[in-house]
């Protein structure tokens, strides 16, 4: 872990450095680590040769196995990995019929269709369907998944409690077998002041996603008196009268009509827990510093070649035109033309005169053409993680995220320059970023327009490039460090490459930075704790172990304990502590006293010594009280999620925005 006094850096921090590394561990096309397996993490790279001990066709691992590559990879590469080959001429829609027309494995899951799919899987899904829906007229059976096939899965979905996203994979598979077997929707207890349980925590993460509850509640799975008023609110916006304050039959088929999905359920063998969507959607990108603007200064003294001056001289050929001038070259490169338009665009609007693209001439040039083919961003901006404030800033060494994206050669292209200090990369980490990232298609929702979007990490130098440190050995990656005994850089640069880009993290979250940057509500997890201790124990066991300054205290406190619903009542105990101040410590190093806020979170992080090198990591406990998503800005090796791998669709909505800004249009980032 650097030592860093200004804490610029973001610094991944989730693991006892002894311990397998502390990064994401997970990537596109890499199995998950089974219960009984050896080992933390993802490993098994595929597609290609398989381990000598893995065969796809036998259960349990075969079926999880198939599921996993099924969600992140597609049909495409499941057909490939069933039939044990790697033949780089058969297209996506060949494979794709092959797995749809595969013999059924009984140990195997039925195939994850979605809209493009076709074959027999998807006539025996539209049968099914039609057998389910009782409203909305027949469903046609022609195996062939189109728009008006999603749209009655997602009908369907919406009527099961299942998050509506027009995918039927193994959750909606088992709720249409059932539904055309005459099963009925699960019926859920009626829920009163005073209950605890997963129902309770289910419930509350529907009522604020709902939007129509009040106050948002914390998911503790108890049902208190702030819960009651939200139902209460909830009924009542939904005209559900009299308000009854309880969770009764009625208001669970209202809650699942305004926030479906949630709940657990049986995937590959495991139980599952199924998110629900937050009200508002992810904000992967991190939030930008105030006062801060994501342009750099181009021309002498600043930036004088690469994207930033390209994007400049665009938006000068469009003020030029407008004038009826004649363009100038836009090249990327800052030349006599470019300083003599900018003078003279500077003269025109009324900046003053300094004959460089300084903040008042880009903002003049933003209002006249705000929408050119290149973009560069120096993102500053600042993170919340394990109770701890970290940034990609400019200031006290930092360095801000520096990314630029092109639309060009019928693809959407976003490159982050790196200038490595201390060493030279191993040429791998720039293929794990490919491997991980391109996986997406940019798709306009009106006309079907596909686009292809790719990242590629570039060597650069100057002040329009990434820098980062190459060190010898292991050790925690960070924005700005990177080791080259890393043994599982495959996983850790593609984290470290979003940050490049701009992406803030996903693991040791306060129950509302998860919301915002994951657009899931928390998740119930663990709605009891170990061994029966209450809340109120474990809340003044973790103060006193900060009095004694004992990390190895602070751990054994929360022995046993998870993420999710019981974790959160214990830092609501702790915050109804009275508080107190953590005395002094002699050291080395000698600690200051602090006074403690009540916040449970900031307060072991600044109460408790830096001390991962002992086996009594203070992060070790914060894990227990965050939230961790399973995405690669997430922490999958602690938060298993088959739901949320590798990167995401979430991940890529500012460069969504940005092309709907550019060529017009609603744009989703969407799968291959």
């Amino acid at each position: 872990m650097p030592a860093d006094p200004a804490h610029t850096r973001p610094v991944e921090r989730r693991a006892p450095i002894q311990a397998p590394r502390n990064r994401p561990t997970t990537a596109w096309l890499r199995r998950p680590r089974l219960p009984g397996e050896p080992g933390e993490g993802y490993d098994a790279a595929l597609p290609g040769a398989l381990p000598a001990n893995l065969d796809p066709q036998q259960a349990p691992l075969g079926a999880a196995l198939l599921e996993h590559v099924q969600r992140t990879a597609g049909n495409a590469a499941t057909a490939r990995l069933v039939l044990q080959r790697d033949d780089d001429t058969t297209g996506a829609d060949d494979a794709d019929e092959e797995a749809a027309n595969a013999p059924a494995d009984p140990a195997a899951a039925h195939p994850t269709l979605r809209e493009g799919s076709h074959g027999p899987a998807v006539q025996e899904m539209q049968d099914k369907l039609g057998q389910a829906l009782t409203t909305g007229g027949p469903v046609t059976t022609d195996g062939r998944f189109g728009p008006t096939t999603s749209r009655r899965v997602r009908q369907f979905q919406r009527a099961r409690g299942l998050a509506p996203d027009g995918v039927v994979g193994p959750a909606t598979w088992t709720a249409l077998e059932g539904a055309a077997a005459g099963v009925p929707a699960p019926v859920r207890p009626t829920l009163n002041l005073g209950a605890t349980g997963a129902d309770v925590g289910l419930a509350q993460e529907k009522l604020n996603a709902s939007g129509q509850a009040g106050a948002t509640l914390p998911v503790n799975a108890v049902f208190d008196a702030p819960m009651q008023n939200a139902v209460n609110a909830f009924q009542s916006a939904r005209g559900l009268t009299p308000p009854s304050g309880a969770v009764d039959a009625a208001t669970w088929s209202a809650l699942d009509t305004a926030a479906p999905g949630g709940g657990t359920r049986l995937e590959g063998g495991r139980s599952v827990e199924q998110h629900v969507d937050a009200a508002a959607p992810a904000t992967s990108t991190a939030a930008q510093v105030p006062g801060t603007s994501l342009h750099s200064l181009v021309g002498p003294g600043g930036i004088t070649s690469g994207p930033a001056v390209r994007e400049f001289q665009l938006k000068l050929n469009a003020w030029l035109a407008g004038q009826g001038q004649a363009a100038i070259s836009d090249d990327g490169s800052w030349g006599p033309n470019t300083g003599a338009a900018t003078s003279a665009f500077q003269g025109a609007s009324g900046v003053a005169a300094t004959g460089v693209g300084d903040l008042p001439t880009w903002t003049a040039l933003d209002a006249v053409a705000p929408n050119v083919s290149v973009g560069f961003e120096n993102r500053q901006w600042t993170e919340e993680v394990g109770g701890h404030t970290y940034g990609m800033t400019e200031g006290a060494g930092g360095n801000g995220s520096r990314y630029s994206w092109e639309i060009a050669d019928a693809q959407m292209k976003v490159t982050a320059a790196v200038q490595f200090v201390g060493g030279s990369p191993p040429g791998a980490w720039f293929g794990y970023v490919r491997d991980t990232w391109n996986h997406f298609d940019l798709v306009e929702q009106a006309t079907g327009q596909r686009l292809p979007i790719n990242f590629e990490m570039t060597r650069g130098s100057g002040a329009g490039a990434n820098t980062v440190k190459v060190s010898r050995g292991t050790g925690r990656a960070n924005g700005g460090e990177w080791f080259l005994a890393d043994t599982d850089a495959a996983n850790t640069i593609p984290h470290e490459f979003g940050h490049l880009v701009g992406l803030r993290d996903e693991y040791q979250q306060s129950p509302g930075d998860y919301r915002a940057a994951t657009g899931h509500e928390p998740f119930v997890g663990d709605a009891a704790g170990p061994g029966g201790q209450a809340p109120a124990q474990i809340a003044a066991a973790l103060q006193a172990a900060m009095v004694a300054r004992s990390s190895a205290n602070a751990v054994a406190a929360v022995a046993g304990m998870r993420q999710g619903a019981f974790s959160q009542q214990v830092v609501q105990a702790y915050a109804a502590l009275a508080t107190t101040t953590v005395p002094a410590a002699p050291g080395p190093p000698a600690l200051a006293p602090v006074p403690l806020t009540g916040n449970l979170v900031r307060d072991l992080d600044v109460a408790l010594p830096d001390d991962s090198a002992t086996t009594s990591d203070k992060y070790d406990t914060i894990e227990a009280l965050t939230y961790d998503s399973g995405s690669i800005m997430g922490d999958p090796g602690r938060h298993r999620d088959p739901h949320d791998h590798g990167a995401q669709p979430r991940h890529l909505q500012e460069f969504a925005e940005i092309l709907g800004r550019t060529q017009g249009g609603t744009w989703v980032p969407t799968l291959r």
